[in-house]
């Protein structure tokens, strides 16, 4: 190859040779890729072709059960996990405390049931007529008498300000904390239907007592100087955090559901298998597997919505407040949503990983694109000199077993995560593409020595391309 200055330039002969070859090697492997890259055969090669009419009737009915079966599996695991521990619950009730409108509904409650309890209105009229008995002029007793509802009033805004103190403080956490844990006795009692000398179930709702709380404010208000407050007898004020008439009808199945949180997911895995195994195409009917479970989650998403609204205006008015029963069932539905986000992403990853690698023209365009663009990398790389060496031709040969361990290795991690939320499964998924990537990016082919004969291409003399 001449130059202008009429030389030549051996080394740079030499790499663009290179490079060359191994766009033709690449470019080779991948025309025969499609034709190998389904180890079963499908409807693209109809010699082999998997035949049966009850084949995609059986497949289609294995994944329609496999997505009912997934669902109930995540409320299963929710009944198991959260529903059943103490702690688990107690965790996921514990930050309410610090929530505003939890805040607001304690302060009311605590506050209606110390001046309910005061009698602080009877008290003050008391007061103003013993005052009126001892010969006041009319209109000294006329105004005071005016007074009754401010002073009312004040002392009650006086008795507020403390609750409030005291709410707002890690008191009333700690105090929240250790009557859910109580609270969650009944809960289970009510679920399981295991009720005991030391549980009561009534009215099918679960209460917190805030006896421990009223005694602090109690004794904060002694101190600064209300007195009347010794008046006050010990209060077994109660709060409502849940109520549901059908809380009770639900014990059978949280049994059953409790029972079968771990067979159920596996179930779903052999339904799942078992629809791949007798499908036409087991690429296609995986794709659609993996869908139908993405889809399957989004609707139990979208159940937990329309759920919260129907039990919101099915709540006693009475007995909570629509607004705390609307943070406590978000609180204690999110394990649900962690889990499902966590699922939706793992069966659209998958879904994408077995589409891409499959021989139809669009997957195929997008993996001849991707390895032009690596290729143009590893080229540009090694133009200035950046080469894998050893190291990249042993990457390339052992791309395979490589892309099969990362991918086993990040569903170990998976598997072994306890409760993996959404955005887990996502920061997984990319970590794992990014390794992939970089492990294309440094697999380079073996190198081929200038002037070596290539061996010659499977459709005989000719077939080839010409030397460079």
């Amino acid at each position: 190859m001449s130059t202008t200055g009429g030389g030549t330039d051996p080394a740079a002969d030499a790499a663009e040779v290179q490079r060359l070859r191994e766009e033709v090697a690449r470019l080779k492997a991948q025309v025969a890729e499609p034709a190998a890259a389904d180890p079963v055969a499908d409807e693209a090669t109809p010699g082999g072709r998997r035949t049966g009419w009850w084949r995609p009737v059986v497949a289609t009915v294995l994944i329609v059960v496999m997505a009912l079966l997934s669902v109930v599996s995540v409320v299963a695991r929710w009944a198991h996990d959260e529903v059943s521990d103490t702690d688990r619950y107690v965790e996921t009730v514990a930050p309410l405390a610090e929530d505003p409108v939890v805040q607001a509904a304690a302060i009311d409650r605590i506050t209606n049931e110390i001046v309910t309890r005061l009698e602080i209105e009877a008290v003050t009229q008391q007061g103003i007529d013993a005052l009126t008995e001892r010969g006041l002029p009319p209109l000294a007793a006329t105004s005071l008498q005016a007074l009754a509802d401010p002073l009312a009033g004040a002392v009650e805004s006086f008795i507020r300000q403390q609750v409030t103190r005291l709410v707002e403080s890690e008191t009333f956490a700690q105090a929240w904390e250790q009557a859910n844990r109580q609270a969650h006795t009944q809960l289970v009692a009510v679920l399981t239907g295991k009720d005991g000398d030391s549980v009561e179930v009534t009215d099918n709702a679960v209460r917190v007592n805030l006896a421990t709380v009223i005694e602090a404010v109690q004794m904060a208000l002694v101190e600064r100087g209300f007195t009347l407050a010794e008046r006050l007898p010990t209060i077994n004020a109660e709060f409502t955090i849940f109520a549901s008439a059908d809380l009770a009808r639900a014990q059978s199945g949280f049994r059953i559901l409790s029972a079968l949180s771990v067979w159920l997911p596996i179930v779903a895995l052999l339904c799942l298998a078992g629809a791949v195994a007798v499908g036409r195409s087991r690429r296609r009917t995986f794709v659609a597997g993996a869908l139908a479970l993405g889809l399957a989650m989004l609707l139990l998403g979208v159940a937990l919505n329309v759920f919260r609204e129907i039990y919101a205006n099915a709540i006693p008015a009475d007995q909570i407040r629509t607004d705390v029963a609307v943070i406590v069932y978000d609180a204690l539905v999110e394990f649900i949503r962690v889990n499902l986000r966590a699922v939706l992403v793992i069966a659209l990853a998958a879904a994408f990983i077995a589409w891409v690698s499959g021989p139809e023209r669009t997957p195929t365009a997008l993996r001849r694109g991707t390895g032009t663009a690596l290729a143009a990398v590893r080229g540009g790389g090694e133009r200035v000199g950046v080469n894998t060496g050893r190291f990249g031709v042993a990457l390339h040969e052992y791309q395979v077993p490589l892309r099969i361990g990362v991918l086993a290795a990040a569903l170990v991690i998976y598997v072994m995560r306890d409760h993996p939320s959404g955005a887990f499964a996502l920061w997984l998924v990319a970590i794992t593409a990014v390794v992939l990537l970089l492990v294309a990016v440094l697999a380079r082919p073996a190198p081929v020595t200038v002037g070596a004969p290539e061996p010659e291409p499977a459709g005989g003399p000719g077939a080839g391309t010409p030397d460079a």
